[in-house]
């Protein structure tokens, strides 16, 4: 893709067959160059390489048996180099253990080309070429002049499979290679540190077993580097290289042929064989993870600024709307600002220690003691430690708290930039099977900054184990009311979260009663003796929830009555809470005469309820000095004879 022009995507299929693609028009126009008259014709890899001018986006470089450039955006075409590879062979390699007639083989210059570019993204007229047979060329002056590299250890006929030039020094540049088609599956990963002249293998660690095929160089931490082989992802931090495998999220023996970093994100993004693309979201973790910092217990690291947005629904509702399965799409990353942080060593419970104990105690051939009936009650009763991030203002007030299970290694935890909803609590998990559904949010908070505390909570007890971090909010897009206005919308939501606890409590207690009635009625029937009061105060009961219910909600009939519903007293904070709190828009009109109405009338259904609330305790109460049977909320008495 042209980095100065998204519109503009360059697309090849086998054999350099290149065309340009510009998504606003939607045309392709086809710019794959040839050989001059009389000249032996190009010869293109099955990926012949292609690779974009870091300097200027119009400048393209096609790689054929040798290096051709572009600066009108591959409309035109120039040779800046001989032929770099090997040339035709006159003699065939023995393949499967003899040698073959040209009829039976396709082409017997299928290695013949070049198959990796690379340019200095500090020095344009530093340029690396790689062949499919063996050959890495450089030139230090724009291509007028090439020179062989050495690299130590590599097989004759390697394929010089990706290069790359370091971001930040102009001799440094990165080779991955591999002999594969030979059937040698060992790994060789090379460095120059003399601008290409001589390349050493830093393989270091890399399992024997491993074909090396693309590599990646961090734009801020030189030292930090990722390789793709045909058995995963690895990393190195340091500045002696010693690999680490990446595994979570990953296939266990996923083929990596192709790796990029996405530099304004910090996403390593590969592409494997056949089993799509995968993206690790802020690798910038990686750059801390310093021997010194792996030997601590606990670190929350440096937080990277969190740009605040509402993810729009492009399709109508979220996710693929009603398109179906069969529209592929992959979900985005949560919105949100990430917290990372850093812990060394995995919880272990009290059996969990039992446990390793006896291992070692049955490694080292010792008998198994059998635990007390005290420490299998300590098991049983222990509760696991969790972290509690809690999110403040510079003034201290807490704004979130998210708790978290105990983990290992690198973690994360998101803050939507959110406060807790002000909905009753609820154990019951969101169902999303219908696309209309909302999940209940808290109010976006203002941009600004926050700050970030991490707790270990255990056995009730709250401790800080790691020094706090400031994490400062940016709204993404540009609003068109100044910052005044932001602190006038916070806090009007403050005012309307306070009032919406209060309104869905009141609402939700009505519930509570309502599901209470059919265990009253029920208690009424099973007394010794039924009274005729209980029997009216249940039919009183009934009608004053319904005229409560209608009064917060609605009246059911009147809409059929009148084919509109009338807008509800709850309904009025439900429109500000579903409506304004999913935007980052300023207080309407319409929102402030929502929220006026609603808290001018809430007193008078609280005072509602609270009389239908004593009414239907003063009735359980008669219920149970009859002593019928028990009622949810109705704490049994006795008394001793």
């Amino acid at each position: 893709m042209d980095w100065a022009d998204p519109n503009i995507v360059y697309s090849q299929s086998q054999f350099g067959n290149l065309t340009r693609y510009d998504k606003r028009t939607g045309e392709r126009l086809y710019l794959r160059s040839f050989e001059g008259k009389g000249e032996e014709a190009y010869r293109f890899d099955w990926d012949a390489a292609l690779f974009i001018s870091r300097h200027d986006h119009k400048r393209l470089y096609h790689g054929v048996n040798k290096v051709l450039r572009s600066d009108d955006r591959g409309e035109s075409w120039r040779e800046i180099s001989p032929d770099l590879t090997r040339g035709v062979p006159k003699e065939l390699h023995k393949l499967m253990g003899r040698t073959w007639s040209i009829d039976e083989l396709i082409s017997k210059a299928s290695f013949a080309h070049i198959v990796t570019i690379a340019e200095s993204p500090l020095d344009e007229d530093i340029l690396y070429a790689g062949s499919g047979d063996g050959l890495l060329h450089y030139s230090h002056d724009g291509g007028k002049n090439w020179s062989r590299g050495q690299l130590t250890g590599l097989p004759e006929f390697a394929r010089i499979h990706h290069i790359i030039a370091s971001s930040h020094d102009t001799s440094v540049a990165y080779a991955a290679c591999h002999d594969f088609f030979t059937g040698n599956f060992k790994p060789y990963l090379y460095k120059t540190t003399n601008g290409g002249q001589s390349w050493n293998l830093i393989n270091a660690n890399l399992p024997e077993k491993g074909v090396t095929y693309t590599i990646g160089e961090d734009h801020v931490n030189p030292d930090l580097l990722f390789v793709g082989t045909m058995y995963g992802v690895y990393m190195s931090n340091t500045p002696s290289v010693n690999w680490v495998k990446m595994t979570s999220g990953l296939p266990a023996s996923m083929c990596v042929m192709d790796l990029d970093i996405q530099q304004d994100e910090n996403d390593l993004v590969i592409s494997s064989f056949g089993r799509g693309v995968y993206i690790l979201d802020d690798y910038s973790p990686l750059r801390q993870m310093t021997p010194e910092t792996l030997k601590e217990e606990v670190v929350l690291f440096p937080i990277e600024e969190g740009l605040m947005f509402i993810q729009a629904d492009p399709l109508g509702f979220p996710g693929v709307g009603f398109q179906g399965a069969s529209y592929y799409t992959t979900p985005n990353p949560e919105v949100g600002a990430v917290i990372r942080y850093y812990i060394k060593d995995a919880y272990k419970s009290l059996k969990d220690k039992r446990n390793d104990a006896e291992k070692k105690l049955r490694e080292e051939g010792k008998d198994i003691r059998h635990p007390s009936y005290d420490d299998l009650k300590k098991e049983a009763a222990e509760e696991k430690p969790y972290l509690l991030f809690v999110i403040s203002d510079l003034e201290g007030q807490v704004v979130r708290t998210l708790k978290q299970a105990m983990g290992t290694g690198v973690q994360q935890v998101i803050w939507d930039f959110r406060t807790s909803p002000s909905g009753p609590v609820s154990l019951t998990p969101f169902d999303n099977s219908v696309p209309w559904n909302s999940p209940e949010l808290g109010y976006m908070v203002v941009p600004g900054q926050y700050l970030v505390n991490m707790y270990r909570v255990d056995a009730g007890q709250m401790k800080s184990i790691a020094e706090p971090q400031v994490l400062t909010c940016r709204p993404l897009h540009k609003t068109s009311y100044p910052p005044s206005e932001q602190v006038i919308l916070d806090r009007f939501n403050k005012e309307v979260a306070r009032l919406a606890r209060v309104m869905s409590a009141a609402d939700a207690h009505l519930n509570h009663l309502q599901g209470n009635l059919p265990y009253l009625e029920l208690a009424v029937r099973s007394a010794s003796t039924v009274q005729p009061q209980w029997l009216a105060d249940l039919t009183g009961i009934k009608a004053r929830i319904k005229a409560i219910g209608e009064q917060l909600n609605g009246d059911g009939l009147l809409v059929k009555f009148e084919g509109q519903g009338r807008m509800s007293l709850k309904g009025r904070v439900d429109l500000i809470v579903y409506s304004l709190w999913t935007t980052t828009s300023r207080v309407t009109g319409t929102y402030e005469r929502a929220y006026a109405e609603a808290r001018e009338d809430l007193d008078g259904v609280l005072g509602d309820i609270r009389e239908l609330d004593t009414w239907i305790k003063s009735l359980e109460q008669m219920l149970e000095s009859a002593g019928t049977p028990y009622t949810p909320g109705r704490f049994p008495e006795w008394e001793k004879d």
